[in-house]
């Protein structure tokens, strides 16, 4: 069995330690909305170990979501809430997009958070999103299969769009009927100017084994080493899925869709297990404070009979586990090491 770490704090995504809290307007606001939702003094009170975004009193952990990143709130909120082994969790939204989402992925969880959103001076409950539907990966473009293999690239349908990658990182995609390659948008849009004339095959062949010099055992801190490594770890995983007790692993559609190759997102896959149920497993790396929530969304969205959370051993951490003991599935985590950490 993988070693689990013990520690007292992990890491927050916007969650900034304010030690008195008392000059922050932002605190003072999440007492207000305390005593309005039916908290004690006692709740809502001053602590010299409390968030500037939440209270802690003893059982339970109040929380006002970030302005600026509230979808990453529950998260958080989670995270923090096991490492403080707290079971009772109220967050509170101002805006409503973000609180009915989390509204939707509480439902996924047990015990439940509670998800309210700001109405002036109080608060309400909040009415869930609908449950996010996996998408129907269209037929690929003419050719472009067999363009990818002979480039020793992997063609995947996600969110609607064709693209192919190498070890977990994309080097082409189709753009309404044009093929781009490249790593990024950035990337594509440059090598579509630098490239012209070039043949596409020729192209995709470069900017694969360019990955590949890159993205192997015993890889460095080179870029293309160390983005999307969560899809690097599920690519190793569908390779051998016996790894996790799963057959057939097959990528699906992440929860989100990524907002960029430097955000991380917790990447899917579905299969069977050995006793032909079917199994949920979403990899990560490092301590995404995204994972719980997202493979809410997924058991809402795949229904799984089992949920497996996996990550390198050495990003796995008690409240981690804790949090994703959270999920109303049956879950685990289990530390697998990445092909990045073995010896070249």
């Amino acid at each position: 069995m993988t070693p689990r770490r013990t520690i007292d704090r992990v890491p927050r995504d916007h969650v900034v330690s304010d030690p008195a809290g008392r000059n922050d307007p932002r605190r003072a606001k999440l007492r207000a909305l305390i005593l309005a939702a039916g908290g004690s003094e006692a709740d809502a009170g001053d602590s010299t170990d409390s968030l500037q975004v939440g209270v802690d009193d003893g059982s339970c952990l109040w929380v006002l979501a970030d302005d600026h990143a509230p979808d990453r709130a529950l998260g958080s909120a989670l995270l923090e809430a096991a490492g403080r082994d707290r079971v009772g969790l109220v967050v509170f939204y101002d805006d409503p997009a973000a609180a009915a989402v989390a509204a939707r992925r509480a439902r996924a969880l047990d015990p439940r958070p509670e998800v309210r959103l700001v109405d002036g001076g109080s608060s309400r409950p909040v009415e869930p999103a609908p449950v996010s539907k996996r998408s129907v990966p269209s037929e690929p473009p003419d050719g472009f299969e067999d363009l990818c293999r002979g480039a020793g690239v992997e063609p995947l349908c996600e969110h609607d769009t064709w693209r192919g990658e190498v070890l977990g990182l994309e080097v082409v995609r189709m753009v309404g009927d044009r093929m781009e390659v490249g790593v990024g948008r950035f990337d594509r849009e440059a090598m579509s100017l630098l490239d012209a004339g070039r043949p596409v095959a020729e192209a995709l062949i470069a900017a694969a084994n360019q990955v590949r010099a890159q993205r192997r055992p015993g890889a460095g801190t080179h870029p293309l080493a160390t983005l999307a490594r969560e899809r690097w770890l599920r690519y190793d995983l569908v390779a051998a899925p016996s790894q996790v007790g799963a057959t057939g692993l097959v990528p699906v559609d992440p929860a989100d869709r990524r907002s960029g190759l430097r955000d991380p997102s917790p990447a899917p896959a579905i299969g069977l297990d050995g006793r032909g149920g079917t199994v949920l497993v979403v990899c990560t790396v490092g301590v995404d404070v995204a994972v719980v929530p997202a493979a809410a969304d997924l058991v809402l969205r795949e229904d799984p009979d089992r949920v497996v959370v996996v990550m390198p051993p050495r990003d796995r951490f008690d409240p981690v586990d804790r949090a994703v003991a959270r999920l109303a599935r049956p879950a685990t985590v289990v530390g697998v090491p990445g092909s990045w950490e073995r010896t070249a």
